[in-house]
Formats: C-alpha cells, structure tokens, sequence
C-alpha cells in the first residue's frame, strides 16, 4: 500500500509539472504572451517544483524509517514479541503519517491544477467581451484545417465588424463603446450554432469559426447575426444605442491555408462595407457576392451594342442571392466584383478627413501599440494623377469633384478602424492597423481600378483620372518617419511608372503589387 501511494504521488507531480510546462510553452514563450502571464506560469511551475521536493523529501524520511524498523526485526533470528510489536506499531504510524503528507500533497496538486485551468482559460478569453481571443481563434482554425486535410471536413469563417465604431466612440465615449462591444459579444455568443467559436478578433472586429459549415449555411449564420445587432438596442446610462454591423464569409477551399480563407472572408467584409455597411457578402474564390437585399447600386452608364459579357457583368450586377443560395461550385447568374464603374454619391468630404500632422499623430500611436504586441499597420499614399493638368484643362470646379470624388472612394474602401488623411497637395494617406500586407495590396488594387472606371462631367464631355499608390507594412527599426518614407518611395516609384499603379516598399526597394504578393504568399 505505502509503495503505491509513493507511485500514485510521483505520477500525479509528473503529470501536473508537464501540464504546467506545455501551459507555459504554449502561452507563456508566445511573444504576444503579457509579462504578467508569463510571470505568473513561472510561478505555478516554482510551486510545483517545491512540491515535488517536500514530497520527495517525505518519501525519502518515510523509506529511511521502514529500512530503519526492517533492519530491527532481522537483527536476530528470534526477535523479542514485544519488539516485534513496537516495530508493527511504528510502521503503521508511519505508513499512516506517509497517507496523511500525500493526501496532502494531492489536494494541492488539484488546487495548482485549478490555478493552471484558470490561467488557461484566461490567456484565451478577451477580457472585455469574454469571447475567445485571437489566440484561442487561430489554434481553433488550424485544428479545423488539419481535420479537413485529414478528412474533408470543410469550415467556413465569418468576419464581422461593427459599422461607424469610431464615430460611435466620438459621439457617445469610450465606455458606452466598450458596453456596446460586450453586448455585441453576448450577441454572437447566443447566435452562434453549437460548434462554433466567436471570438473577438480586434477592435470593433469579431469572427466566428464554424467547423463543417459551407458557406451555404454561413452566409444564412451571417444574417441571422447581422439581424440581431441590427434590431438590438443597447442601454448606456440611460440612453439607448443602435449600430449595425458589416459581415463578410468564406469557406475554405482546397489548397488554401487559413491565413488565406481569413484574407478572403476579409476582402467580402470590405465588399459590405463598400456596398453601404449592414449587409453580408461571401467569397467563392475568386469574386466577392452579396447576400440578401443590399442599399439600391447608382444607375449604370448603358453600353453600345455589342458590349462584351465582361462589360456586362461589370456593369449590369443582378439582384443579389437569398441566403440559401447554393454552394460556390454552383455558378451564380452574375458576380459583384469589388469595383465601381460609377463614382459614388458626393458627400462633405472636409467632416471625415484628418490632416497629415492628425495623421502622423495616430499613426505614432499605433506604432507604439504595435510594439507592444499588436498588429502592425499598413501605410497607403494615394496620389492623383496629373491632378495639375485637369484642373489647367477643365477647370478648378472638375479638379475640386475629382478631389472629392476621390475622398469618397477611400472611405468606401476602408473600415471604421482605418483612418483617411489628406496629406498634402493631391496626395492622401490612409493608415490600415491590422490590416496586413495582403489586404493592404487588395485594398490598393480595389481603389486604382475603381477609380480608373470612373469618369465625371467637366468642361466639354467627361474625363477620367487615376492614382498612383504606395504602401509600406511596419516592420522593425521603423518610426513614423521611416515607415512614411518607404510609402513615399513606393509612391514615387508608381508615379515614375506612368502612373496608375500600385507599388510596395518591401524594405528595401519599391516593388510591385505582383511581386509584393508572391513574397506574401510564399511565407
């Protein structure tokens, strides 16, 4: 009995330091891990460390004892029964006080196993909503990805985001905008099926991981969520808030990894943003398409006979797909790039720009959190082509309409998070925190052929314009200095190219979008 308590205490501190060591190796060594937490796994493990010498130590003093006692009763042939009574004694107080030290040490092994739960638990949890984390989110989607490579077993991905956050937070606070996330939180906790995961993604950006889901059945998932927000009202100090939210989907396709399916799921959340916000778009690989009813598109310029079906499928989209439309190998009748042949609708373009010292304001603040372990943002600068030369030939009023029009194509393009700056002159800035380098480069490529497709009244017919774009990702050593100059050199480099066309600055010298993407593609 002693001996296998002694075998029960060793194997349960075995167990209990290597779940303590794969907790730490796994959470603790992450460098996005807090110091905090890494501090505190170092603890639990010097705890169990000390455990396992008492216990040790005990086992040794107990076995000393027992070999103490043995030897007594083989010290004669013929042992006194007194004394072999006395020994008898003796070692069941001792085999009870050995019982009594590895009770003990197991009911704390279970509290340290409670503490190692919760700490777990709570490295991936966010703190404010109570949602999975990033890291809970990324582990859940590779575990699905190795399930579907093993055994076909697909998983769709939703994107959501929650519109006009940023003007939300201005007008009611930081406080009411923290309430509203939490409820949103509750929200997709409630409207997710069993299965899946919500988790918050960043921000006023969440994500659901839905294991065997087509994107048939996700999109359907998308607005039964989108609709929840949207009729939910949210009590902030006695007042009652609503906002909507934007939601993009896709499910993995084969060959793919999840980086790419989350890029994808992304580019249909930045369709729903373009199209009007509070509404779903889903990616089947290769386009991006709108679920359900959407705001009403501009009427399209008519085409001349003739036209071909490119043309029509650009101009002309359909009324878009209930939510249970067939799965993406089933072709729909047309396909919404994420384009516009129309310039949108003009609005006050000064009420949602910043100016470039704002700009660089901000954007030395996300470096700052960057290096602290956030994500590292995404810098664009997009010029107007020749901007000089329409204004010197149509005149100041069509130089001031492609000016606006062109503030209103970046605001379609990017999320509430995202800032748009005029940084001087014809140039704007845009700041993407989170965004990374491939969607960045999509972002770009969006905006250059929309705005190519765009044309505007002036003086004697219509003219077009273009841009020019450069963009740069922080990587380290860089400072808002830095990172701006390697955008500019990207810029300059697109305009030095003839113009309408996209360069990124990949640390070392401009490139373009193609090659920028195969280094990202390739890892």
């Amino acid at each position: 009995m002693p001996v296998l308590l002694v075998d029960l205490a060793f194997a349960l501190l075995v167990a209990a330091t290597g779940v303590g060591l794969g907790w730490w190796l796994r959470g603790g060594a992450f460098k996005e891990q807090a110091d905090d937490e890494t501090r505190r796994a170092q603890e639990v493990l010097g705890r169990l460390h000390d455990l396992a010498a008492r216990v040790a130590a005990d086992v040794g003093e107990h076995s000393s004892r027992v070999e103490e006692i043995n030897e007594e009763l083989t010290a004669s042939e013929m042992p006194d029964p007194d004394v072999v009574v006395s020994a008898l004694d003796r070692l069941v107080k001792a085999n009870d006080r050995m019982q009594k030290q590895l009770a003990s040490a197991e009911e704390r092994l279970k509290e340290q196993a409670r503490q190692m739960e919760s700490a777990a638990t709570e490295a991936r949890t966010d703190v404010l909503t109570g949602l999975a984390n990033r890291r809970a989110l990324d582990d859940v989607a590779a575990g699905c990805l190795a399930d579907f490579r093993k055994t076909g077993k697909s998983f769709s991905m939703l994107m959501i985001d929650v519109d006009h956050f940023k003007k939300f937070n201005d007008r009611h606070g930081h406080q009411a905008g923290d309430e509203v996330l939490r409820q949103v939180g509750g929200i997709l906790r409630q409207n997710t099926r069993p299965g899946g995961l919500a988790a918050r993604y960043g921000g006023e950006e969440f994500a659901l991981v839905l294991p065997g889901v087509s994107v048939a059945d996700a999109v359907e998932d998308a607005e039964r969520v989108r609709t929840a927000i949207d009729r939910a009202r949210f009590r902030f100090a006695g007042s009652e808030l609503h906002v909507t939210a934007s939601v993009g989907a896709a499910e993995l396709i084969s060959g793919e990894d999840v980086a790419t399916m989350i890029k994808r799921a992304d580019a249909s959340l930045y369709a729903s943003k373009e199209a009007g916000r509070n509404c779903t778009h889903w990616h089947d690989g290769k386009k991006c398409w709108p679920v359900g009813q959407k705001p009403q598109q501009a009427p399209q310029p008519s085409e001349p006979p003739g036209k071909t079906a490119a043309a029509a499928d650009r101009q002309a989209p359909p009324p878009a797909p209930a939510p249970r439309q067939e799965p993406p190998q089933t072709a729909p009748p047309q396909a919404i790039e994420i384009q516009a042949a129309a310039a949108p609708k003009q609005q006050p373009a000064q009420a949602t720009l910043c100016d470039g010292e704002t700009f660089c304001s901000m954007l030395s603040g996300r470096l700052a959190e960057w290096r602290r372990g956030g994500a590292a943002p995404c810098v664009l600068l997009v010029h107007v082509d020749k901007h000089e030369a329409i204004v010197s030939q149509h005149g100041g009023g069509t130089g001031s309409r492609v000016f606006h029009t062109t503030v209103q194509f970046l605001r379609a393009a990017v999320r509430d998070m995202d800032l748009v700056a005029h940084y001087e002159d014809a140039t704007f800035a845009l700041m993407l925190p989170g965004a990374g380098l491939a969607n960045a480069v999509g972002v770009a490529e969006r905006l250059r052929q929309a705005i190519t497709r765009c044309t505007l009244p002036a003086l004697g017919g219509r003219v077009r314009f273009t841009v020019s774009i450069g963009g740069a990702e922080a990587t380290r050593g860089d400072d808002t200095r830095r990172l701006l100059e390697r955008a500019r050199e990207a810029v300059d480099a697109a305009k030095q190219s003839g113009g309408n066309c996209c360069y990124f600055h990949n640390g070392q010298w401009s490139e373009t979008v193609g090659a920028t993407l195969e280094k990202v593609q390739a890892g």
